[in-house]
């Protein structure tokens, strides 16, 4: 009998474990354990190609989720023109400049040592087919030219060949890179009026001219008369006449880069480095006016090719782009180490009037 009352007790006393041992188990299991992802999470970027950045337009390079703009520059046009006879230029005068530093370019890339060849042009701004190198619809710098006071001061006249003190009508110009010019138009133009718009017709073309070929430009000296330009001592001499002719040919711009090769270049590049790259290219010259005269008319002549070469090579031929790497490669080289990254004009020309 005491047996039989003590069964049901041991029965409970077993159901009541185990339902605490279900409990604990149940309990265990509801804890949270660190959570393992089954795979990395991936975010597909793509990088930018390499851009040799420059100057000018505005490039925007695609990545998967954002957009980054980046300021990069077209190439600039590479050219090309036909070799051919050419009437001999005229000679330019290159008074003594203004002392100035001597270029310093880190060493000059000798890469090619051409055959010794013949001039191939007369002279580099009458090759046919060049005057497109910079035309009248190419914008300018040039921004707006204010009448100052007029004193006397000291200009050159080619008609006398002599520096004379004389009272012109004075202009400054102003251009977009922060350069300024005086000019200074001889009193036989009569009135302010008439000086002025002389001056104008020469400005829009000066302004074409890259920054570096202004850099050294102080003042412009406008006369009348049919006699030649002129570059040197800080300058760069006008004679009306001579300059409406070469309005008609077509080759304004193309004189006033010569020209202003040798305000701005010559006091600084005719020396050891420039001597380098001339032995280097055979003592080749891109023109016969180059090597009659090659401490002087070298860089002139060789310049605006250059330019034409880096900078406009659509508008001239195929066979003018080889004429200049095949003569003057080491030249091109030269120049590549001050002037590679020219900035353009920014004003086009207002056709509407």
């Amino acid at each position: 009998m005491c047996c039989r009352k003590l069964i049901p007790l041991i029965f409970i006393t077993i159901l009541i474990t185990f339902v605490t041992a279900c409990s604990e188990t149940i309990s265990n299991t509801s804890e949270v354990g660190p959570i393992v992802p089954t795979k990395l999470a991936t975010v597909d970027m793509k990088l930018p190609t390499m851009i040799p950045v420059q100057h000018t337009p505005t490039a925007t390079l695609e990545s998967t989720s954002t957009s980054i703009s980046q300021l990069i520059s077209t190439p600039t046009e590479k050219p090309t023109a036909t070799s051919t006879s050419t009437p001999l230029p005229f000679p330019t005068l290159t008074p003594d400049p203004t002392s100035t530093p001597t270029a310093v370019p880190t060493a000059t890339p000798i890469s090619v040592t051409p055959p010794s060849v013949p001039p191939p042009f007369t002279g580099t701004v009458w090759i046919p087919g060049t005057s497109d190198i910079l035309n009248t619809y190419d914008p300018t710098f040039f921004r707006s030219l204010k009448k100052i006071t007029d004193v006397p001061r000291e200009m050159f006249d080619r008609r006398t060949g002599t520096f004379d003190t004389v009272n012109p009508f004075l202009f400054e110009a102003d251009f977009a890179d922060g350069l300024k010019i005086e000019v200074q138009v001889n009193s036989e133009f009569v009135t302010p009026d008439s000086a002025e718009a002389a001056a104008l017709i020469y400005l829009y073309a000066v302004g074409q001219l890259p920054t570096e070929l202004r850099q050294e430009v102080d003042t412009i000296w406008l006369h009348k008369g049919d006699e030649d330009f002129g570059g040197g001592n800080n300058n760069l001499l006008i004679h009306h006449e001579r300059g409406l002719t070469y309005i008609d040919q077509e080759v304004l711009e193309e004189v006033f880069l010569h020209e202003a090769s040798h305000t701005s270049l010559d006091p600084h590049h005719y020396g050891e480095e420039w001597e380098k790259a001339r032995s280097a290219d055979s003592n080749n010259y891109i023109s016969i006016y180059a090597k009659d005269n090659p401490d002087r008319e070298d860089i002139a002549e060789t310049f605006p090719m250059y330019y034409a070469l880096r900078y406009k090579a659509s508008r001239v031929s195929t066979d003018l782009l080889r004429t200049i790497q095949n003569t003057v490669p080491n030249r091109i080289n030269y120049f590549d180490q001050f002037f590679s990254e020219m900035e353009p004009a920014p004003f086009a020309r207002d056709t509407s009037k």
